[in-house]
C-alpha cells in the first residue's frame, strides 16, 4: 500500500468495474456501472479494501478523499461513503468528508452521507452545527438538503437530539425551497422531528399546514394519527381554494 492515492484509485476502479462499462456521466462526472448496493458493500470485504482499512487513519483518509472527489464511477463513490459509515470520525476525517457534498449530485450519495454526518453531529455537535448552518444558506441544493436530513437522518437511531427549536430553525427557511430534492428532504426531516417531538410538531403542523409544499407534505405527516391528518388535509384544501 505504498502507492499514491491515484494508483490505488485505479486499483479500486478496476475492482469495482470488473469489466463493466460506465454509463452516461452526471453533471459532476459520476457514471454508473450497474452494481447493486449489496455488491458494492461486499467490496468492503475484499483484500484491497481491508488493506486500506489497516493503514493509519490519515493515510486511508487521503485515499478515500482522493477517490470520491476524482472517480468517474458512481458505485466507487458509494464505496467511499460506505467505508466511513458506522465509524466514529475524527475531526480531520469529518473536515474532509464534509467536502464531499461539493461533488454529491444524487439522492443515494446524499442520503448515505447523511448517515455519516448525523452520527457525527450526535457525537460532536460543535463540529457539525456550524457546517449545517452554512449549508442551510448554500446555493447548492444538495448542501441545503444535507443541512436538514443530517440533523437526525432516522430519529430511531439517535440517543440524543438537538432541541426542537434548533431543529426546526433549519427547516423553516427551506419550506418554500424550489428544488425537488430539497423539498423531499424537508418532508423527511419534519417526519423525523415529529418522531422525537410529537407535541411540538402537532402545533407546528397546525400553524404551518399551508406553508409546507405538496412535495414535502405526505412524508411530513406520515406518522400523524388519521383524524389529525384528515383535518389538516381539509385545511390545506380550503387554503388552496381560497388562494386560487
Amino acid at each position: 500500500m505504498k502507492n499514491k492515492a491515484e494508483d490505488i484509485h485505479q486499483q479500486l476502479l478496476k475492482l469495482t468495474l470488473s469489466g463493466r462499462p460506465l454509463g452516461e456521466s452526471s453533471s459532476n462526472g459520476f457514471a454508473r456501472c450497474g452494481l447493486r448496493v449489496p455488491e458494492v458493500r461486499a467490496l468492503l470485504k475484499t483484500p484491497l479494501v481491508k488493506q486500506i482499512s489497516k493503514l493509519p487513519r490519515n493515510q486511508a483518509l487521503d485515499i478515500w478523499h482522493y477517490v470520491y472527489l476524482n472517480t468517474p464511477c458512481y458505485e466507487l463513490g458509494g464505496l467511499c461513503i460506505y467505508f466511513y459509515q458506522y465509524r466514529e470520525l475524527s475531526k480531520a476525517e469529518f473536515n474532509k468528508l464534509k467536502q464531499w457534498t461539493n461533488r454529491c449530485d444524487c439522492w443515494e450519495h446524499s442520503d448515505d452521507l447523511s448517515k455519516v454526518y448525523a452520527d457525527t453531529l450526535e457525537a460532536n455537535p460543535s463540529w457539525v452545527i456550524p457546517v449545517l448552518e452554512k449549508w442551510n444558506q448554500s446555493k447548492k441544493p444538495w448542501q441545503r438538503r444535507q443541512s436538514i436530513v443530517s440533523l437526525l437522518e432516522y430519529a430511531q437511531k439517535r440517543h440524543t437530539a438537538l432541541p426542537f427549536s434548533k431543529l426546526i430553525s433549519f427547516v423553516e427557511p427551506l419550506l418554500d425551497d424550489p428544488e425537488y430534492y430539497v423539498q423531499k428532504g424537508v418532508g423527511w426531516t419534519l417526519r423525523e422531528i415529529y418522531n422525537v417531538y410529537p407535541k411540538e410538531m402537532k402545533q407546528f403542523f397546525n400553524t404551518h399546514y399551508s406553508a409546507i409544499q405538496p412535495t414535502s407534505w405526505s412524508a411530513a405527516v406520515e406518522k400523524l394519527e388519521p383524524n389529525l391528518k384528515k383535518t389538516l388535509n381539509l385545511k390545506r384544501k380550503t387554503a388552496r381554494s381560497n388562494n386560487s
